[in-house]
Protein backbone atom coordinates (compact mmCIF):
# COMPACT_ATOMS: atom_id res chain seq x y z
CA UNK A 1 0.00 0.00 0.00
CA UNK A 2 1.43 3.56 -1.05
CA UNK A 3 2.21 6.05 1.60
CA UNK A 4 -0.73 8.25 2.09
CA UNK A 5 0.39 12.22 0.88
CA UNK A 6 -0.75 14.55 3.39
CA UNK A 7 0.28 18.65 3.57
CA UNK A 8 2.15 20.64 6.41
CA UNK A 9 0.83 24.33 5.64
CA UNK A 10 -2.93 24.03 4.34
CA UNK A 11 -3.06 28.21 5.63
CA UNK A 12 -0.19 29.60 3.65
CA UNK A 13 -2.00 27.51 0.17
CA UNK A 14 -5.27 29.43 1.16
CA UNK A 15 -3.50 32.25 1.40
CA UNK A 16 -1.75 32.03 -1.75
CA UNK A 17 -4.32 30.57 -3.66
CA UNK A 18 -6.67 34.14 -2.65
CA UNK A 19 -3.98 36.54 -3.69
CA UNK A 20 -4.12 35.29 -6.60
CA UNK A 21 -5.82 38.24 -7.99
CA UNK A 22 -8.93 38.39 -10.50
CA UNK A 23 -8.39 36.41 -13.46
CA UNK A 24 -6.27 37.74 -16.39
CA UNK A 25 -4.11 36.43 -19.23
CA UNK A 26 -2.21 33.48 -18.41
CA UNK A 27 1.28 35.09 -18.56
CA UNK A 28 0.43 37.84 -16.48
CA UNK A 29 -1.48 35.11 -13.89
CA UNK A 30 1.97 33.17 -13.79
CA UNK A 31 3.82 36.24 -13.18
CA UNK A 32 1.66 36.91 -10.26
CA UNK A 33 1.74 33.79 -8.90
CA UNK A 34 5.41 32.47 -9.31
CA UNK A 35 7.24 36.01 -9.09
CA UNK A 36 10.94 35.93 -11.05
CA UNK A 37 11.12 32.17 -12.01
CA UNK A 38 14.30 30.34 -11.81
CA UNK A 39 17.18 31.26 -14.04
CA UNK A 40 19.27 28.61 -15.48
CA UNK A 41 22.75 28.03 -13.26
CA UNK A 42 25.39 29.97 -14.81
CA UNK A 43 27.79 27.47 -15.24
CA UNK A 44 25.46 24.80 -17.03
CA UNK A 45 24.43 27.89 -19.07
CA UNK A 46 27.56 28.81 -20.64
CA UNK A 47 28.14 24.69 -20.84
CA UNK A 48 25.28 24.67 -22.83
CA UNK A 49 26.29 27.69 -25.17
CA UNK A 50 28.79 26.06 -26.35
CA UNK A 51 27.91 22.64 -26.74
CA UNK A 52 25.37 24.07 -29.04
CA UNK A 53 28.59 25.88 -31.01
CA UNK A 54 29.53 23.68 -33.59
CA UNK A 55 32.87 25.19 -33.86
CA UNK A 56 33.47 24.32 -29.66
CA UNK A 57 35.85 21.99 -28.80
CA UNK A 58 36.32 19.01 -26.00
CA UNK A 59 39.40 21.90 -24.67
CA UNK A 60 36.91 24.70 -24.12
CA UNK A 61 34.34 22.59 -22.40
CA UNK A 62 36.35 20.84 -20.12
CA UNK A 63 37.80 24.92 -18.93
CA UNK A 64 34.34 25.54 -18.30
CA UNK A 65 33.52 22.17 -16.79
CA UNK A 66 35.88 22.49 -14.58
CA UNK A 67 34.53 25.40 -13.05
CA UNK A 68 31.26 23.64 -11.39
CA UNK A 69 33.05 20.29 -9.53
CA UNK A 70 29.29 19.19 -9.30
CA UNK A 71 28.63 18.59 -12.83
CA UNK A 72 32.40 17.72 -13.99
CA UNK A 73 32.39 15.00 -11.27
CA UNK A 74 28.84 13.76 -12.90
CA UNK A 75 30.33 13.83 -16.33
CA UNK A 76 33.43 11.73 -15.36
CA UNK A 77 30.95 8.86 -13.37
CA UNK A 78 28.68 8.58 -16.40
CA UNK A 79 31.37 8.75 -19.26
CA UNK A 80 33.12 5.42 -17.01
CA UNK A 81 29.42 4.17 -16.16
CA UNK A 82 28.36 0.94 -17.93
CA UNK A 83 26.46 2.40 -19.87
CA UNK A 84 29.17 3.48 -21.94
CA UNK A 85 31.25 0.80 -22.25
CA UNK A 86 34.74 2.12 -22.26
CA UNK A 87 37.42 -0.03 -22.85
CA UNK A 88 39.35 2.04 -20.46
CA UNK A 89 38.92 4.42 -17.25
CA UNK A 90 38.32 7.74 -18.81
CA UNK A 91 40.48 10.08 -16.48
CA UNK A 92 39.96 13.77 -17.90
CA UNK A 93 36.84 15.80 -18.48
CA UNK A 94 38.47 16.77 -21.77
CA UNK A 95 38.65 12.92 -23.11
CA UNK A 96 35.52 12.63 -21.24
CA UNK A 97 33.75 14.66 -23.34
CA UNK A 98 34.85 13.55 -26.50
CA UNK A 99 34.34 9.80 -25.74
CA UNK A 100 30.65 10.81 -24.72
CA UNK A 101 29.87 13.96 -27.61
CA UNK A 102 28.20 16.75 -26.94
CA UNK A 103 24.17 15.78 -27.50
CA UNK A 104 25.43 13.18 -24.54
CA UNK A 105 26.71 15.80 -22.62
CA UNK A 106 24.09 18.38 -22.94
CA UNK A 107 21.51 15.85 -21.54
CA UNK A 108 23.66 15.01 -18.52
CA UNK A 109 23.83 18.90 -18.07
CA UNK A 110 19.71 19.22 -18.49
CA UNK A 111 19.36 16.07 -16.05
CA UNK A 112 22.12 18.08 -13.34
CA UNK A 113 20.21 21.34 -13.66
CA UNK A 114 16.95 19.56 -13.36
CA UNK A 115 18.18 17.27 -10.36
CA UNK A 116 19.03 20.68 -8.71
CA UNK A 117 15.53 22.15 -8.71
CA UNK A 118 14.66 18.88 -6.38
CA UNK A 119 16.86 19.40 -3.86
CA UNK A 120 14.83 19.12 -0.89
CA UNK A 121 14.17 14.95 -1.01
CA UNK A 122 10.65 14.45 0.41
CA UNK A 123 7.73 12.12 -1.18
CA UNK A 124 6.77 14.72 -3.55
CA UNK A 125 10.31 15.56 -5.05
CA UNK A 126 11.17 12.01 -5.39
CA UNK A 127 8.20 10.89 -7.43
CA UNK A 128 8.55 14.07 -9.81
CA UNK A 129 12.36 13.23 -9.96
CA UNK A 130 11.55 9.63 -10.91
CA UNK A 131 8.98 11.06 -13.33
CA UNK A 132 10.97 13.13 -15.12
CA UNK A 133 13.69 10.39 -15.69
CA UNK A 134 11.41 7.59 -16.83
CA UNK A 135 9.90 10.55 -18.86
CA UNK A 136 13.45 11.09 -20.68
CA UNK A 137 14.45 7.68 -21.23
CA UNK A 138 10.56 6.56 -22.64
CA UNK A 139 11.23 9.63 -25.05
CA UNK A 140 14.07 8.50 -26.15
CA UNK A 141 13.01 4.68 -26.60
CA UNK A 142 9.95 5.98 -28.38
CA UNK A 143 11.82 8.30 -30.57
CA UNK A 144 14.49 5.33 -31.69
CA UNK A 145 11.19 3.32 -32.53
CA UNK A 146 9.98 5.78 -34.42
CA UNK A 147 12.87 6.83 -36.18
CA UNK A 148 13.47 10.29 -34.89
CA UNK A 149 17.44 10.49 -35.14
CA UNK A 150 17.43 13.58 -32.78
CA UNK A 151 17.03 11.07 -29.84
CA UNK A 152 19.33 13.41 -27.09
CA UNK A 153 16.38 15.91 -28.11
CA UNK A 154 13.54 13.82 -27.24
CA UNK A 155 15.50 12.96 -24.06
CA UNK A 156 15.70 16.78 -22.88
CA UNK A 157 12.32 17.13 -23.83
CA UNK A 158 10.86 14.16 -22.13
CA UNK A 159 13.34 14.78 -19.18
CA UNK A 160 11.71 18.70 -19.15
CA UNK A 161 8.21 18.18 -19.73
CA UNK A 162 7.43 19.21 -15.81
CA UNK A 163 9.95 21.49 -15.21
CA UNK A 164 6.65 24.01 -14.56
CA UNK A 165 5.56 21.77 -11.42
CA UNK A 166 9.41 22.16 -10.23
CA UNK A 167 9.12 26.05 -10.93
CA UNK A 168 5.70 26.13 -8.83
CA UNK A 169 6.94 24.32 -5.90
CA UNK A 170 9.99 26.50 -5.70
CA UNK A 171 7.45 29.50 -5.54
CA UNK A 172 4.23 28.31 -4.20
CA UNK A 173 4.75 24.80 -2.35
CA UNK A 174 1.92 24.91 -0.04
CA UNK A 175 -0.33 25.31 -3.05
CA UNK A 176 1.07 22.32 -5.18
CA UNK A 177 1.74 20.10 -2.14
CA UNK A 178 -2.30 20.37 -1.80
CA UNK A 179 -2.65 19.38 -5.16
CA UNK A 180 -0.22 16.77 -5.30
CA UNK A 181 -1.87 15.06 -2.48
CA UNK A 182 -5.33 15.59 -4.33
CA UNK A 183 -3.84 13.75 -7.46
CA UNK A 184 -1.70 10.77 -5.10
CA UNK A 185 -4.54 10.26 -2.55
CA UNK A 186 -7.39 10.16 -4.79
CA UNK A 187 -6.30 9.77 -8.70
CA UNK A 188 -7.22 13.40 -9.58
CA UNK A 189 -5.65 14.80 -13.12
CA UNK A 190 -2.99 17.25 -12.10
CA UNK A 191 -3.40 18.79 -15.21
CA UNK A 192 -7.37 19.70 -14.16
CA UNK A 193 -6.63 19.98 -10.75
CA UNK A 194 -4.43 23.17 -11.76
CA UNK A 195 -6.72 25.14 -13.78
CA UNK A 196 -9.54 24.89 -11.18
CA UNK A 197 -6.55 26.11 -8.41
CA UNK A 198 -4.57 28.11 -10.34
CA UNK A 199 -6.58 29.06 -14.04
CA UNK A 200 -3.43 28.06 -15.43
CA UNK A 201 -0.99 24.84 -15.54
CA UNK A 202 2.57 23.73 -15.16
CA UNK A 203 2.80 23.17 -18.99
CA UNK A 204 1.97 26.98 -19.43
CA UNK A 205 4.98 27.47 -16.90
CA UNK A 206 7.07 24.91 -18.34
CA UNK A 207 6.68 26.71 -21.69
CA UNK A 208 7.49 30.54 -20.11
CA UNK A 209 10.92 28.63 -18.52
CA UNK A 210 11.81 26.94 -21.62
CA UNK A 211 11.57 30.71 -23.47
CA UNK A 212 13.98 32.05 -20.86
CA UNK A 213 16.65 29.29 -20.67
CA UNK A 214 16.49 29.55 -24.29
CA UNK A 215 15.79 26.26 -25.33
CA UNK A 216 15.32 25.14 -29.22
CA UNK A 217 11.87 25.92 -30.50
CA UNK A 218 11.21 22.62 -30.89
CA UNK A 219 11.49 21.25 -27.05
CA UNK A 220 9.81 24.38 -25.59
CA UNK A 221 6.84 23.53 -28.06
CA UNK A 222 6.92 19.52 -26.90
CA UNK A 223 6.52 21.08 -23.14
CA UNK A 224 4.13 23.52 -23.41
CA UNK A 225 1.70 21.27 -25.04
CA UNK A 226 2.78 17.56 -23.78
CA UNK A 227 -0.60 17.28 -22.32
CA UNK A 228 -2.34 18.42 -25.52
CA UNK A 229 -0.21 17.14 -28.29
CA UNK A 230 -2.37 18.16 -31.13
CA UNK A 231 -2.20 22.06 -30.22
CA UNK A 232 1.42 22.34 -31.07
CA UNK A 233 2.37 25.12 -33.61
CA UNK A 234 5.42 22.99 -34.83
CA UNK A 235 7.81 20.39 -33.71
CA UNK A 236 4.55 17.80 -33.93
CA UNK A 237 6.51 14.63 -33.98
CA UNK A 238 8.24 15.46 -31.05
CA UNK A 239 5.12 16.65 -28.96
CA UNK A 240 3.35 13.59 -29.67
CA UNK A 241 6.30 11.69 -28.17
CA UNK A 242 6.71 13.78 -25.10
CA UNK A 243 3.09 13.12 -24.66
CA UNK A 244 3.33 9.17 -25.05
CA UNK A 245 6.62 9.20 -23.22
CA UNK A 246 4.43 10.90 -20.24
CA UNK A 247 1.48 8.16 -20.55
CA UNK A 248 3.88 5.56 -20.70
CA UNK A 249 5.31 6.39 -17.52
CA UNK A 250 1.41 6.52 -15.97
CA UNK A 251 1.06 3.19 -17.20
CA UNK A 252 3.85 2.03 -15.02
CA UNK A 253 3.21 3.94 -12.19
CA UNK A 254 6.21 6.23 -12.22
CA UNK A 255 5.92 9.23 -10.01
CA UNK A 256 2.64 10.66 -8.44
CA UNK A 257 0.33 10.33 -11.14
CA UNK A 258 -0.61 5.89 -11.67
CA UNK A 259 -2.78 4.88 -14.21
CA UNK A 260 -1.69 1.08 -14.94
CA UNK A 261 -5.00 -0.13 -16.81
CA UNK A 262 -4.08 2.91 -19.12
CA UNK A 263 -4.74 1.46 -22.65
CA UNK A 264 -2.32 3.12 -24.34
CA UNK A 265 -2.96 2.11 -27.84
CA UNK A 266 -6.40 4.05 -27.41
CA UNK A 267 -4.32 7.21 -26.80
CA UNK A 268 -3.78 9.77 -30.01
CA UNK A 269 -0.06 10.01 -29.91
CA UNK A 270 0.07 6.37 -30.30
CA UNK A 271 -2.23 6.37 -33.36
CA UNK A 272 -0.12 9.76 -34.43
CA UNK A 273 3.36 7.90 -34.27
CA UNK A 274 1.89 4.88 -36.06
CA UNK A 275 2.86 2.42 -33.40
CA UNK A 276 1.01 -0.96 -33.20
CA UNK A 277 0.42 -2.62 -30.04
CA UNK A 278 3.49 -4.88 -30.66
CA UNK A 279 5.85 -1.75 -30.38
CA UNK A 280 4.01 -0.47 -27.52
CA UNK A 281 4.80 -3.66 -25.27
CA UNK A 282 8.57 -3.58 -26.59
CA UNK A 283 8.79 0.23 -25.42
CA UNK A 284 7.10 -0.57 -22.62
CA UNK A 285 9.67 -3.53 -21.58
CA UNK A 286 12.56 -1.32 -22.81
CA UNK A 287 10.96 1.32 -20.62
CA UNK A 288 10.91 -0.52 -17.50
CA UNK A 289 14.37 -1.95 -18.11
CA UNK A 290 16.23 1.47 -18.81
CA UNK A 291 14.37 2.47 -15.50
CA UNK A 292 15.76 -0.54 -13.27
CA UNK A 293 19.37 0.33 -14.63
CA UNK A 294 18.96 3.71 -13.69
CA UNK A 295 17.76 2.72 -10.19
CA UNK A 296 20.56 0.04 -9.45
CA UNK A 297 22.80 3.59 -10.90
CA UNK A 298 20.99 5.54 -8.07
CA UNK A 299 18.34 7.51 -9.41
Amino acid sequence: MKPEMRTVNHASAGEATSALGPKTSKAVRIAEVTGDLPPMPHIAAQVLDRLSDEDSTPQQIHRLLIKDQALAARVLRVANSPYYGASRSIATLRDAVMFMGFDSVKSLIMTAVLKGLFSNVGLVEKLLWEHAVGCGLAARKIGDRVGFRRSEEAYVAGLMHDVGKAALFLRVPAVMREIMEEVYNDGAHFFEVEKRRLSFTHADVGGVIADKWRFSNDIEEAIANHHDPDQARSAMDLTQIVSLANSICHKLSVGPTRKPDLDLNETSSVKKLGLGPASIEEILFEVSKALNAENADGL
